[in-house]
């Protein structure tokens, strides 16, 4: 189901209504609509197509909600966009790191990272263009968790990832990104 603002509006008027009338549960319904309303992030991301969306329920409780993407295969394929562009100003670089799943938490160390081969920011990864990862051109380099050069980014199927796009800019941004790998890239889905 598509959130929406008549949803998120429904749901804090719900909510509003079931606090009653005591100043402390009227603050409580107040909070919940505030928390709907904060902008986590400017920049919107998409792999494999899917856009990354938060969990609007835990959003509204607790103020929070990591980005997710339900589906992603092992040789995925990026897009973003960015809201409100003048908000960054000047873009100098533009990188993408991908860290593994290690216990309870994220490798301190990316399993790859993206970066334009020229520091020229004319020659950054650019808002509405899709990037296959796995061949992601001439213009980039991918490096591995040992900080070889590669040909592309290669996941590892049914493993948990946190991949971070940095926009590095007047006003910089970094949003994270959470996601499992599936067991089969989309052009084998495809072919079945």
């Amino acid at each position: 189901m598509k959130w929406t603002l008549t949803h998120a509006l429904g749901l804090l008027s719900g909510l509003a209504l079931s606090t009653g009338c005591s100043t402390g549960d009227a603050s409580t319904g107040a909070r919940f609509g505030l928390n709907l309303a904060k902008k986590d992030s400017h920049l919107k991301i998409w792999l494999d197509e899917e856009q990354a969306k938060q969990n609007k329920v835990k959003k509204a409780a607790t103020g929070y909600s990591r980005w997710d993407v339900k589906h992603c295969s092992t040789t995925p394929k990026l897009r973003f966009e960015i809201e409100d562009p003048d908000r960054f100003g000047r873009i100098g670089s533009v990188m993408l790191s991908i860290y593994q799943k290690f216990e309870a938490q994220y490798s301190d160390r990316a399993e790859f990272t993206l970066v334009a081969r020229d520091k020229d920011p004319q020659a950054q990864m650019k808002p509405g263009i899709v990037y296959d990862l796995a061949q992601p051109g001439q213009g980039f380099r991918v490096f591995d968790i040992n900080g070889n050069d590669v040909t592309g980014v290669k996941l590892i199927p049914g493993v948990k990832y946190m991949m971070t796009l940095t926009v590095a800019a007047d006003k910089s941004e970094t949003a994270q990104v959470f996601f499992e790998t599936t067991h089969e890239t989309p052009t084998a889905a495809a072919s079945d």
